[in-house]
């Protein structure tokens, strides 16, 4: 089809009463032919717009500033994206009942090709996308990237961040083994510190007054259609908020104009993807996820102990004095929820330099601070891998 001819300003005819433009015309063969039987790319952008969409995308304009930092939203995203892709491949061989759970998982592991690698990269990768999550909170806590107008995307931010912890602490009990099971009973009893409604919230949780068929058939229901459908909606919410109120530059403007996505943003985001996608694999492949002996409510020689995101709420428990639990269940983790889901609106400062937000940028330290020490005196006093009596020294070497 042939283009619509353009004009300098200096070369574009007067439309004066005499002089008409556009008049209709009958097409050309050509044209006819093109119309009749277009070209697949053609045919396709036509239908669903998606080389426009791309094109509008790279061209993009970039503040200028933006580099390396800006790229953990994209490493984010793809990490979710093989979370969704292992995960179903997972669930066409789990079985999700205490009879049968801990063998499913243990056929997965052990029998089906590529299993155990597979299930390395589910495991690991939750581990992964906890820590680029943590990175890139700080990152916009650190930049203001939360001030006006990008308030409501800090917030869903945040609720993806629950989703996320979410998602580790049900997926946890899935292997229904040792670890998973004692963990699970210390994590669900910090729903019993609540006030007035303890009791009934822990019967919700577990199915039970015990962890038992019912809690293992909840989490399970919980981390594969639940989580999974809040998590998308909430992406998909975030995507459109960023797209509509694009990056936010550096906490001091730079000079200069803004250049677009393509090619140097984009070739930073490849190279931070390529870095994390082959520290996933890595990982999968040189430190195969372990599994203990199927989970004995009646065993009393286990240490439970949560995965080492919940190791700080663990530590914390610990360390409070008896009567005052809740402080440590229901208080610190509320006040710290509830200032992040506010923030953009407790921060009053116009500026988005640290130095003047000087007690918001306080408060977060002391934040990070504790959660910091108290995760890191859980890892430094967690016991070596349990051992299952009974095991071959082949059997423990595979795992």
């Amino acid at each position: 089809m042939s283009k619509r001819p353009t004009y300098e300003p200096h070369e574009s005819p007067s439309l004066t009463p005499e002089v008409r433009v556009d008049l209709p015309r009958e097409a050309s063969e050509q044209e006819r032919l093109q119309l009749d039987r277009p070209a697949f790319r053609d045919w396709l952008e036509l239908r669903v717009g998606w080389y426009g969409f791309v094109r509008k995308n790279l061209d993009e304009p970039m503040p200028p500033g933006v580099g390396w930092w800006q790229t953990l939203g994209n490493l984010l995203l793809t990490l979710l994206m093989f979370q969704f892709v292992t995960g179903i491949a997972l669930a066409m061989f789990y079985s999700a009942s205490p009879e049968t759970a801990h063998a499913s998982v243990k056929h997965i592991t052990f029998n089906v090709t590529l299993g155990s690698f597979v299930r390395g990269l589910h495991v690991w990768g939750s581990t992964l996308i906890v820590v680029v999550m943590v990175m890139h909170t700080l990152r916009v806590f650190f930049w203001g990237s939360y001030k006006k107008p990008r308030e409501l995307t800090w917030v869903v931010g945040v609720l993806i961040f629950q989703v996320i912890l979410g998602f580790s602490f049900t997926g946890y009990l899935l292997p229904w083994d040792q670890k998973a099971y004692w963990a699970t009973v210390v994590g669900t009893r910090i729903a019993a510190t609540v006030p007035f409604v303890g009791d009934s919230l822990l019967l919700l949780v577990r199915g039970g007054p015990e962890v038992g068929a019912l809690t293992l058939t909840r989490f399970y229901a919980a981390h594969v259609m639940l989580l999974p459908a809040a998590l998308m909606g909430l992406v998909a919410i975030h995507l459109y908020l960023v797209r509509r109120h694009h990056i936010a530059g550096p906490v001091l403007p730079q000079r200069g104009r803004p250049v677009p996505f393509y090619p140097n943003q984009l070739f930073k985001d490849a190279v931070v993807l390529l870095v994390g996608v082959g520290m996933l694999i890595y990982m999968a492949i040189g430190f195969p996820p372990a599994l203990e002996g199927i989970a004995d409510p009646t065993g009393t020689d286990f240490s439970p102990r949560p995965e080492w995101y919940f190791l700080g709420l663990y530590e914390l428990l610990k360390i409070m004095p008896a009567g005052y639990e809740m402080l440590a269940t229901v208080v610190i983790p509320g006040l710290i929820s509830i200032g992040m889901l506010f923030l953009p609106w407790l921060d009053r400062s116009d500026s988005r330099h640290p130095a003047r937000r000087q007690w918001i940028i306080t408060s977060g330290m002391a934040v990070i601070l504790l959660i910091g020490l108290m995760t890191l005196k859980g890892i430094l006093e967690t016991p070596p891998p349990h051992e299952v009596p009974g095991e071959t020294p082949e059997v423990v070497a595979a795992k």
